[in-house]
C-alpha cells in the first residue's frame, strides 16, 4: 500500500517528523474562510512549495496539486497530529510504534480516488476521510456523504487487498477553529471531543480488537 500514498510513514513519530520538517511557520490554524482564499496567504511558502514537489513527483496524478487542497492537507494535519499525540498517551508504546500512517492513498483501479488517510496496524485498516465545515448544522449532512464515498472506497479495496485485512471506516467532520484570529472555543471543543472519540475508537476497534482475531 505505502507505493500508493502520497506519502507512508511506518510509525506515528516518522508522521510528526514529518510535519515538523515541514516547518509551517507560526504554525497553521483552522481558520473560517473559503479555501482558495485561504490559500492565498500562503501560495508561495516553503511547506506549500514542499507539498507541491511531493505531489508531481509521485507521478500519480494527472493534474498539478491546487492550493484549495493544499489548505485542506493542512487543516487535515492539525487534526491528525492531535490524534497521534493522544493516541500516544492512551495505549503502549508498543502498540504505538506498530501503527502505520498513509496520506492521500489511492485506490487502486477507480481513476485516482483517493482517501485522506488510512491507518494501519497488524491486519486492520481504518479509511479516514475528514472534512472542515463551517457551523453545526452541516456537520449531519456532510458526515452521511463522507460515509457513504468510504464505504464506496471499502468496497473498492475488498477487491484487492488480502481477505484476512480487516477495514474499518471514519468520517471526521470538523469545524473552523478561528475567526479573525478569534478563537471560536465551541468549535474547538467540538473538534476535541471528535478527536477523543476517534483515538478511542482506533484504541477499542484496532488495538485491543486486533488481539482477538
Amino acid at each position: 500500500m505505502k507505493n500508493d500514498s502520497l506519502a507512508y510513514f511506518d510509525s506515528p513519530q516518522k508522521y510528526l517528523k514529518f510535519i515538523d520538517q515541514l516547518n509551517i511557520y507560526n504554525g497553521w490554524k483552522i481558520n473560517k474562510g473559503i479555501m482558495n482564499t485561504r490559500g492565498e496567504v500562503i501560495r508561495n511558502k516553503s511547506y506549500s512549495n514542499q507539498l507541491r514537489k511531493l505531489f508531481s513527483d509521485k507521478k500519480a496524478f494527472r493534474r498539478e496539486v491546487s492550493i484549495s487542497e493544499i489548505v485542506s492537507w493542512l487543516d487535515s494535519f492539525v487534526i491528525m497530529t492531535r490524534v497521534v499525540n493522544k493516541l500516544r498517551d492512551s495505549i503502549t508504546v508498543e502498540e504505538y510504534n506498530k501503527i502505520e500512517i498513509h496520506f492521500e492513498y489511492i485506490i487502486k483501479m477507480s481513476k485516482k480516488m483517493r482517501v485522506d488517510f488510512v491507518i494501519k496496524y497488524k491486519n486492520i485498516v481504518l479509511l479516514l476521510e475528514l472534512r472542515m465545515v463551517d457551523n453545526f448544522k452541516k456537520i449531519k449532512g456532510t458526515w452521511t456523504k463522507k460515509k457513504g464515498e468510504l464505504l464506496i472506497y471499502k468496497e473498492l479495496m475488498s477487491n484487492y487487498l488480502e481477505k484476512d485485512i480487516r477495514m474499518l471506516t471514519f468520517a471526521f467532520i470538523s469545524l473552523y477553529e478561528y475567526n479573525n484570529k478569534k478563537e471560536e472555543l465551541p468549535h474547538t471543543n467540538y473538534n476535541d471531543n471528535q478527536i477523543n472519540f476517534l483515538v478511542e475508537y482506533i484504541q477499542k476497534y484496532m488495538i485491543i480488537a486486533s488481539k482477538k482475531l
